[in-house]
């Protein structure tokens, strides 16, 4: 019974340090996204409500004089087989319609690393919580999860929901104008693994992020003041320096190497799909996989080869570095009690 009861405790100290971590940022992790996705809603309501209204208002064919409306086109039975390949595409894509989101996660990720350590010291709250039986290790631990895990997983709700709304949306609009689709939506398989497939890719990002993740944790714990100049004009400097150097020793390629695997992962990593630009060799393959397997294929294609980028020695070097990185910063978290 002891033994169960210490390995519990952690984990309930994990879980309430998750949980005010949310309650103390759930402004910008929690209703951010969610605002977005609600603004989203409104605009592509409004936008896909127009565009209908306008083809409406114009014929798709003149036959023998006789003006042929859009819905009794698209209705007729000479258009099934292309309507289905139409309705298949938009299914298998429609989540890219939430890429707003995913753009403000790379934010919401890359300011809460890099406020949320230097924020306690500036407060004094962490002289609080250093009073209560958690550690440091715990502590940065939980903001990690917070970063990797739970904000990810808000905006990838927050995501798919928005899109498969927008999608409704539109289908009853087209609905109300003559074009029924809505049972071809939900025989779709699409509809219901687009979702699937993004959340299937959470750890990769994890993996991608974890070098930005860790080099802003440990400038928020170890900097007394001016925390995005250091977290952002260092790397930024050393780019400089570095594409001055690449061209002074004539080895520009292996300081380009070094900018972007090293400089440039530092500060771009939050990011979704941030590995197409650190690896833009993964780019021409996705391209020849979806010409192969069609457009249909696109979103596999594009989960398919973000898995494959984990072979790449980079993601664990990286990740390795990230890593240490955080070691680092709960490290410094013990040593700085004060800004």
């Amino acid at each position: 019974m002891s033994t169960s009861n210490t390995s519990i405790r952690p984990l309930r100290k994990m879980q309430w340090l998750i949980r005010r971590e949310l309650w103390e940022h759930k402004g910008m992790l929690l209703w951010t996204p969610v605002l977005i996705g609600i603004l989203m809603t409104v605009l592509g309501t409004l936008l896909a409500a127009a565009t209908v209204a306008k083809t409406k208002a114009r014929t798709a064919l003149t036959i023998n004089g006789e003006d042929v409306s859009w819905s009794s086109v698209l209705n007729a039975k000479a258009f099934v087989q292309r309507k289905a390949d139409l309705i298949e595409v938009v299914t298998n894509n429609y989540t890219y319609t939430a890429a707003p989101l995913f753009l403000a996660l790379g934010f919401l990720v890359f300011f809460y690393c890099l406020s949320t350590l230097y924020d306690d010291r500036r407060d004094r709250s962490v002289l609080f919580w250093k009073s209560l039986p958690v550690s440091d290790l715990q502590t940065v631990l939980s903001k990690v999860a917070i970063a990797l895990l739970v904000t990810p997983v808000i905006v990838l709700a927050t995501a798919s929901l928005t899109s498969l709304v927008l999608l409704l949306i539109l289908a009853g609009i087209l609905t109300a104008h003559g074009i029924h689709v809505f049972a071809d939506l939900f025989a779709s398989p699409g509809l219901y693994l687009s979702p699937l497939q993004l959340c299937g890719l959470l750890p990769v990002y994890c993996l991608w992020a974890l070098p930005t993740v860790g080099w802003l944790l440990m400038v928020s714990s170890w900097a007394r003041s001016k925390v995005f100049i250091w977290a952002v004009g260092l790397p930024l400097l050393l780019l400089v320096l570095a594409a001055w150097m690449g061209k002074l020793s004539q080895m520009e390629d292996q300081f380009h190497w070094i900018q972007l695997n090293v400089i440039a992962r530092s500060l771009l990593g939050t990011l979704p799909g941030s590995w197409y630009i650190f690896e833009p060799s993964l780019l021409p393959e996705m391209r020849a996989q979806a010409l192969v397997h069609g457009t249909t294929m696109a979103n596999m294609s594009i989960f398919n080869n973000s898995w494959s980028s984990l072979a790449l020695p980079a993601t664990w070097l990286g990740s390795a570095t990230g890593a240490a990185m955080i070691y680092a910063a709960i490290r410094l978290r013990g040593w700085r009690e004060e800004t």
